[in-house]
């Protein structure tokens, strides 16, 4: 059990050095990004190194954001992929670097949820993009997929637990 703890915190714990997360991976749900980033895709994102900091952003990079005012059904921000249509200055109580974004797919930005982006909205730089495996974590949502996880955790403790020996008695 140890060897499991210390094997999924190392694991962890390379993730976060690597991506700047513990969840660098995203499942797209909206055709916002079609033709580059599909429904169903997983996007990586990365936000811990320099070319991928909020102030090193560049037009034209997709990045993961929450979104300022739209809220999902619980009220949390919701998590949107764009790219970056543009950068500016926000001059208001204080200046500060601000992005907007823009959906490949859609006709223009929109306000509230393309703009405006700014540093405590961003989430990370997509890296890399892994088409269609995303849409097995929308088939099986939750609470099923943290029943059928414990699972896999459980069976793989119970396959790697020390076996019993039997030794038959030896007579001298």
């Amino acid at each position: 059990m140890i060897a499991i703890a210390i094997i999924i915190g190392g694991g962890l714990l390379s993730i976060y050095t690597f991506f700047g997360s513990f969840n660098p991976f995203y499942v797209v749900v909206s055709g916002s990004m079609i033709p580059r980033i599909n429904i169903g895709d997983i996007v990586i994102i990365k936000n811990n190194s320099f070319d991928t900091s909020f102030n090193n952003l560049n037009v034209g990079d997709i990045i993961v954001f929450r979104a300022p005012e739209a809220k999902t059904e619980d009220g949390k921000p919701k998590v949107i992929v764009h790219r970056i249509s543009e950068i500016g200055t926000f001059f208001g109580k204080e200046v500060r670097e601000v992005v907007t974004t823009q959906g490949d797919a859609n006709p223009y930005s929109i306000p509230g949820i393309d703009f405006p982006i700014f540093m405590e909205n961003y989430v990370g730089k997509v890296v890399y993009v892994i088409p269609k495996i995303g849409t097995i974590s929308m088939i099986i949502t939750p609470p099923i997929n943290y029943i059928i996880m414990a699972i896999i955790i459980g069976l793989l403790i119970y396959s790697i637990r020390p076996k019993k020996v039997k030794r038959e008695n030896e007579t001298v």
